[in-house]
């Protein structure tokens, strides 16, 4: 049986791996930041409350967990903080995955991590080509790309001069049950459920939705970051994204279509940002040709299931 650890296993993505590596019988551990701890049990066999901000408190960890695999997903991944604080996030994202190379480096080399990195080192320029592989020109354009960024050339370094076990993701959008609001399709379904419940007019003011983005539902990235830590390849770093762009207004458009309520869309100019980059999309050629990794879940089944859960959740019913 694979011992597997999870930092962040309270996230979004982490809840989810937990669950999908549970089921395929890993033994899993978890690391958070809050002990107000929400998932249920036997998700996991342990539980570590830390901070991960030292090597020290790494070592811990990996002597009394003994990981065969390291799912580092624990990060400060809002990228408004990251412009307001540029400082905790590199605290938080470049500093705590230096310590756990360091601290693998120290207890074992065979320990495989599994460092999750993200979409927004690419950054964007005019010139970029689309769609983006893993061998396009890095050009992260905010303090959390450029934070994530770093830790992708770390872990290049710590494979490159120590020979470790270290593969580096870089996910897409996420979209499924479970997210927060702040995020487009969150904050659309939480809308559209108000309405249903009488509790907001049918009218939903919206910016520019004509961007198109690469959306991919959470439960099929995180089988994609199982799959990564038996079949990929050491030193390597992989996308996880559709591959398709998708306009912003066919998610709302969807998710409107599965309500009954009758719902107007209106523009709202306060909304528009003054720069919004038109399209962005990846390539997944990469991990389907090393894992097979495939979509499992269409675009249309994940709004359903995000706006069937907000649906349920009991500040709807008391209101």
């Amino acid at each position: 049986m694979q011992t597997a650890l999870i930092t962040g296993v309270n996230g979004f993505a982490g809840r989810h791996l937990a669950r999908l590596l549970k089921c395929k019988n890993y033994k899993v551990y978890g690391t958070t930041r809050s002990p107000g701890f929400f998932m249920p049990v036997n998700m996991i066999n342990g539980l570590v409350v830390t901070q991960l901000d030292n090597k020290d408190s790494w070592i811990r960890i990996l002597n009394e967990v003994k990981p065969d695999v390291v799912f580092h997903l624990a990060s400060q991944s809002n990228v408004k903080i990251a412009w307001e604080q540029p400082s905790l996030a590199f605290l938080s994202n470049t500093m705590t995955a230096l310590y756990l190379f360091e601290a693998v480096k120290q207890v074992s080399k065979n320990i495989r991590i599994i460092s999750v990195g993200s979409s927004e080192e690419y950054g964007f320029y005019k010139e970029m080509e689309f769609p983006i592989k893993e061998e396009s020109f890095p050009h992260p354009s905010n303090p959390y790309g450029v934070s994530k960024h770093s830790v992708a050339l770390l872990a290049r370094q710590f494979y490159e001069a120590f020979d470790m076990d270290i593969i580096h993701v870089r996910p897409f959008n996420h979209i499924g049950p479970g997210q927060r609001r702040g995020f487009v399709v969150p904050d659309f379904a939480y809308q559209v459920a108000k309405i249903e419940k009488g509790i907001q007019k049918p009218i939903i003011s919206v910016g520019n939705l004509s961007s198109k983005r690469d959306f991919t539902d959470v439960r099929d990235i995180v089988e994609g970051y199982e799959l990564i830590s038996r079949r990929g390849l050491k030193g390597q770093t992989y996308n996880i994204c559709s591959g398709k762009p998708v306009v912003i207004s066919d998610l709302l458009e969807i998710l409107i279509s599965l309500s009954s309520s009758q719902i107007q869309i209106e523009e709202d100019p306060g909304k528009l940002r003054p720069i919004d980059i038109p399209i962005y999309y990846g390539s997944n050629e990469k991990i389907i040709e090393h894992t097979s990794w495939a979509r499992s879940i269409e675009l249309t089944q994940s709004l359903e299931d995000v706006l069937e859960e907000i649906r349920k959740e009991e500040w709807l019913e008391n209101l």
